[in-house]
């Protein structure tokens, strides 16, 4: 029976299925129970199967074939054809009309002296005869000291792949310029005229323009070259001078060769975005697959494991915009420490060497992160070395060259090296259609001059770069989900069936971003009722509980802790405020004798939270030169401050017209070197008109029975930058 299972088995036809694209031996029951399993007839899949048997008929007939000169049509250079020839006869494909010449056999990755797009053969031959003809075809020594450091430069500093090519085009270009050299020297860039006559001998070459600009771009990386030498600049003061100028001089050439010439072409294509993340393209099967070994408790091989480690750090640094020094500063402490919110998951880095920064990952990330730190490295832990970092070699050492790591990865699948300067490049250039504040959030993030970020800073941070590297297109989806089911408070997610039915992909990942577009809806919506006044957690609790919010429901710890002090414009136009500074109703405060000593303070009755409005100073406000008389006649409670560019005085001794028979408990507040307030300038509108006022802010919790202080130095800066001027004690 498994004899005859076995043969036929053999005996199917395969045929890959439209949907998923793979490969079945039995492609009506694939489709039944994978691809079609829902809503569909047997009438359809049968559709379907004929279908996909066509298509397999016209392949065989029409696609496996390809002719030889086709393929030099459409990949002209040298190394790209070679290796799609190699590839294609590998794969079983078949090439008609196939040349019996060395090119075919050619090494895709080997140096040669082609430039990076030659022409057919036939046309390089003769372009190589006529270059040889009028003297262009010779080169100074591989070993000349001037070529081969310029190599080591290209290769180590640049990262340059495949450079043998420019240094080839360099050596042409200086020994026709020094014909009787036996080393290459600097003297070419006083020659402009034999410049001009080896442009002008190379297009009498016939050669293809874009060879013609490899000679140009080749050059001018040379010049550049030179110009990081800080030996040969010490020789020479003006060097940097002569290249400058030399260059111009060659774009100016250039230009007259040829109308089209466009100045970009002088400058290789700096890396874009998706260039910088290919590698995490590239890279990522591999990636899932030992992913999913380690899930199912499959045996990974050491280098597997080195590879998972590899693509981690790639992540943190192309995707999360890490410099290199922040990964390898990335502890176990750390990982330990990292909190959920807003639906990703905030990891603090706090060793590393320039600030204190931090990471958001996604859900799916930190599960990959979480398998790493679970699985593989307690297998790199050695009791005899001590080591708290996150991501630990085989040796037993904590991680130590993060670049190195990643450029090993790029060898691993013969990708260009990037680095992490090229990636943040392309990011920092990648913002300019977003508005003014977001192109900051994006540029500060970069910097890493963040400061003290909040976790939602840090994960509005990182939803920002993931719509600029790509995530346009699931930020479109996004938009189109909740068009259909509209993000609310009180609203439920889309469930699977719901999403799938509306043409959405049955994953949780849109049905993740949806709670957490919910989660900071309400985290708001709990925030906005605390404006002022710095909320409990009881006081969130119930508020909650007020809501009925069972699920997907903020902790009122987290609520607490998010808390900022309102700005100054919300305060302006908070009524509470501006009826307790009309009316002199604070409450929470006391009058307090202190003794004969110390005389009149003032208590909290109530706790205060930092950044909370406590008072008003209040009084008559007068301009600062009155003030100054009335100081001259014995007064003393006078507050002095600045208001853009008026100075003025807050007298508190004289009742005020508003409160003639109040003594407001503002002016008994004590002066000290050690405060708890600190004042600041508002505008109110008070009985029908503007008036300036000055507020205590708490500066820290304050608690129940404290004596409130303010500071009593010349000056004193609110959070508003105004500069306010006090009467010493």
């Amino acid at each position: 029976m498994a004899e005859r299972d076995q043969r036929r088995s053999a005996d199917r036809n395969i045929v890959h299925c439209l949907r998923c694209h793979k490969p079945q031996e039995n492609l009506p029951v694939h489709l039944a129970r994978f691809c079609m399993r829902n809503g569909s007839t047997p009438e359809e899949r049968m559709e379907e199967v004929q279908k996909a048997r066509a298509s397999s008929r016209e392949w065989i007939f029409n696609n496996r074939t390809w002719d030889y000169r086709r393929l030099r049509e459409i990949l002209p250079d040298t190394h790209s054809w070679a290796v799609m020839v190699k590839e294609l006869l590998r794969r079983g494909f078949f090439i008609t009309n196939q040349l019996q010449e060395s090119h075919t056999a050619l090494d895709p990755y080997s140096d040669s002296d082609t430039t990076d797009r030659d022409p057919p053969s036939t046309q390089t031959s003769s372009v190589r005869i006529k270059m040889k003809e009028a003297g262009l075809y010779g080169k100074f020594p591989a070993n000349a000291e001037l070529l081969v450091d310029f190599k080591k430069h290209l290769m180590k500093s640049l990262r340059v792949s495949h450079c043998q090519t420019k240094v080839d085009n360099v050596s042409r270009f200086l020994r026709y310029l020094q014909p009787t050299a036996s080393e290459p020297s600097l003297d070419f860039l006083s020659k402009s005229t034999e410049t001009r006559d080896f442009l002008t001998a190379l297009q009498r070459t016939d050669m293809g323009t874009t060879t013609f600009y490899s000679y140009i771009r080749s050059i001018i990386r040379f010049l550049e070259y030179l110009t990081t030498r800080l030996d040969l600049c010490r020789t020479d003061p003006e060097l940097r001078s002569k290249c400058q100028s030399y260059t111009d001089t060659l774009k100016t050439v250039s230009k007259t060769h040829d109308k089209t010439w466009d100045t970009r072409r002088f400058s290789e294509r700096a890396p874009s975005i998706k260039d910088c993340q290919r590698i995490l393209t590239v890279a990522k099967s591999d990636f899932l697959r030992i992913h999913g070994d380690l899930l199912t408790g499959t045996a990974v091989s050491s280098p597997d494991k080195t590879l998972y480690r590899y693509y981690l750090q790639a992540l943190l640094v192309f995707r999360h915009m890490q410099r290199p020094g922040a990964v390898t500063g990335l502890t176990d402490e750390d990982w330990v420490e990292r909190i959920a919110h807003g639906g990703r998951v905030v990891i603090g880095v706090r060793k590393e060497k320039t600030a204190s920064i931090q990471i958001a990952l996604t859900q799916e990330e930190e599960a990959c992160f979480q398998l790493y730190y679970k699985q593989i490295r307690p297998g790199n832990i050695r009791l005899e070395t001590f080591c708290q970092g996150f991501f630990v070699s085989s040796s037993g050492e904590a991680v130590s060259n993060v670049s190195h790591d990643v450029n090993h990865l790029h060898e691993m699948y013969k990708l260009a090296c990037v680095t992490s300067q090229d990636v943040r490049r392309a990011f920092r250039s990648a913002p300019q259609s977003l508005p003014v504040h977001k192109q900051r959030a994006v540029n500060l993030y970069l910097s890493n001059n963040t400061g003290n970020p909040t976790p939602q800073d840090t994960v509005d941070a990182a939803e920002l770069l993931d719509s600029l590297s790509g995530g346009t297109r699931f930020t479109k989806r996004f938009l189109c989900l909740k068009a259909r089911f509209p993000v609310s408070l009180e609203g439920q997610p889309p469930l699977k069936k719901q999403r799938v039915d509306s043409g959405f992909p049955e994953d949780r990942v849109l049905y993740n971003k949806w709670r957490a577009s919910q989660y900071k809806q309400r985290e708001q919506y709990l925030l906005s009722h605390f404006t002022h006044s710095k909320a409990s957690a009881g006081k969130v609790a119930r508020l909650i509980a007020q809501e009925g919010w069972k699920t997907n429901s903020p902790k009122p710890e987290e609520v607490e802790r998010l808390w900022k002090p309102a700005p100054p414009d919300s305060i302006e136009a908070n009524q509470v405020i501006i009826k307790c500074v009309s009316e002199q109703t604070w409450t929470g405060l006391v009058v307090k004798n202190f003794g004969d000593e110390h005389g009149l303070g003032v208590v909290a009755t109530r706790p205060f939270s930092k950044g909370d409005v406590v008072c008003d100073f209040h009084g008559k406000v007068n301009p600062a030169a009155e003030g100054r008389a009335m100081m001259m006649k014995g007064l003393r409670d006078l507050l002095f401050f600045r208001a853009g560019h008026r100075d003025l005085c807050v007298d508190a001794q004289t009742p005020c017209e508003c409160h003639p028979d109040t003594h407001t408990v503002g002016r008994r507040i004590t002066h000290s070197q050690s405060p708890n307030l600190e004042p600041l300038h508002c505008v109110l509108k008070l009985h029908g008109r503007h008036q300036d006022v000055i507020l205590f802010k708490a500066l820290v919790d304050i608690s129940i029975d404290t004596q409130l202080k303010f500071y009593s130095g010349e000056i004193v800066k609110s959070f508003l930058g105004l500069e306010l001027d006090w009467p010493d004690e």
